[in-house]
């Protein structure tokens, strides 16, 4: 169906393809098949996905739904999410497949891994303010990574023999087009160093201040420890101008990758000893089709901090990027386009390094107010920049001007190599140039907003098409 060309996603004709879609995530552990049957496709947004030209999903459910009691799998809830992604196909709508999870499970108040597969011992205390604190510094959440990783008690093997019973039962579904194995895979060891060490190196950018936060965690729960840890912090940034050279400091490209520069040193190890070969695994014994592997790089690389592992043919970078204001009311103002520009570019090196096409499998935002719309603009033009496919995380039907902004033209399928994509969102204008080298059986497909897909003629050499939309 699909293959790889260095940093390009072709069809059987060998035109460069784009995809642009949406995160359709069923994190719960109680997920069943009533109420994806009765909800998730009652419901469905198929006419909304395609008045806005989403032609992907990625559909992500949980190891908790799926095998919620030890070696016992759901297979009414694995039936119905075949109907789904059926549904995907009549649609004309590819699925990429995703084993979710954030902070490992649901044991630690959010989503992935069952219960058994967690040792009762570790603490799980609720966070603070956002759901992403247990990364940063709970004991519990890195004892359960390292658990994984290392595959005590055969967990990652079971882990990925349920992959197996999934990939089997899903087999005859041809519109998915790859698996996504393990969401954003949190490293190790070292997690809440990496955190801490991050936290000192923007107090130093920022203030001038040397600081170090490890004492805080000694010999104290890991939540008074985040408290003295904030209250330090507050120290620097409590009076009007700390708060603005914080922001105005961060806010630049070159002193945000000043703070997140040499961090790569404590997950280096972790991307070449646990994650490649937990990915190889995956790919040998689950993928049976010869169908795309996606690999994300480690949590703390959606920072922008430098990856790498060795890929084969078939396997494609899907990344996640977001500000770091993130699930935080202060996306809505503060949300940054030099970071995200840094934390791009730097994805970008990591793309040429492993020579790998780009499909990303979340990116986006979100925020009570309308400022934050520009930076989604922005990502865009990102996007376009580099030849990027994209998918975002969530779409919010209900906003008319989110909606303005994603649903621009885009090139599906172009018989050649693409030159350049670029859209003026303020003006409504659109402009693609590719280059095609060859006769072609087929034709060039751009989506066009409120048109759909829209064919073109190629002609031998440079090609280029400038329109309205």
């Amino acid at each position: 169906m699909f293959y790889c060309d260095n940093l390009k996603i072709r069809d059987e004709y060998g035109r460069e393809r784009i995809f642009r879609g949406v995160n359709i995530c069923l994190k719960p552990h109680w997920m069943n098949a009533n109420f994806i049957r009765h909800h998730v496709l009652k419901d469905s947004n198929f006419e909304k996905f395609n008045a806005i030209g989403v032609n992907i999903i990625r559909l992500g459910i949980t190891w908790a739904a799926i095998e919620p009691h030890e070696g016992k799998y759901n297979d009414e809830l694995i039936s119905a999410l075949k109907e789904y992604i059926q549904k995907c196909a009549e649609n004309n709508i590819y699925v990429m497949f995703d084993m979710h999870q954030d902070v490992f499970s649901h044991y630690f108040h959010e989503d992935g891994a069952p219960k058994w597969a967690i040792d009762p011992s570790y603490s799980n205390p609720r966070p603070y303010a956002i759901w992403a604190e247990a990364y940063f510094y709970m004991q519990g959440v890195q004892n359960a990574f390292y658990d994984f990783w290392t595959n005590r008690n055969n967990i990652q093997t079971k882990f990925v023999k349920m992959w197996e019973y999934v990939a089997d039962a899903l087999f005859d579904c041809d519109n998915i087009i790859g698996y996504d194995y393990f969401n954003e895979p949190y490293i190790h060891k070292d997690g809440r160093k990496v955190f801490l060490t991050l936290a000192s190196n923007v107090i130093k950018t920022v203030y001038g201040k040397d600081v170090s936060f490890d004492r805080y965690f000694n010999n104290c729960r890991d939540k008074v420890g985040f408290a003295k840890m904030a209250m330090k912090i507050y120290s620097f940034i409590r009076t009007k101008k700390g708060l603005n050279d914080l922001l105005s400091t961060m806010d630049s490209e070159e002193k945000f990758y000043d703070a997140i520069n040499g961090l790569e040193k404590y997950t280096d190890e972790f991307n070449s000893d646990y994650y490649q070969p937990f990915f190889d695994n995956a790919c040998n014994n689950v993928n049976k089709k010869g169908i795309f592997n996606f690999f994300e790089h480690n949590y703390y690389a959606n920072l922008g901090l430098s990856f790498e592992i060795k890929r084969k043919e078939n396997d494609i970078y899907s990344p996640h990027a977001y500000d770091v204001f993130i699930d935080s009311p202060l996306y809505n103002k503060y949300s940054s386009d030099n970071r995200v520009r840094c934390i791009l570019r730097e994805i970008r090196k990591n793309q040429l390094k492993m020579n790998t096409p780009v499909l990303f499998g979340e990116w986006g935002g979100g925020a009570p107010g309308h400022e934050w719309l520009r930076h989604i603009d922005f990502i865009m033009g990102e996007f376009e920049k580099y030849h990027w496919s994209g998918i975002y995380w969530s779409y919010n039907f209900r906003k008319d001007e989110l909606k303005e902004i994603f649903n621009r033209p885009y090139p599906v399928a172009v018989c050649g190599d693409i030159n350049e994509i670029k859209t003026d969102s303020k003006n409504r204008k659109f402009t693609l140039k590719w280059t095609c080298d060859k006769d072609f059986d087929v034709m060039t497909e751009i989506y066009f907003s409120n048109k759909g897909i829209v064919k073109y003629e190629n002609k031998i050499g440079e090609n280029e098409i400038e329109i309205e939309y």
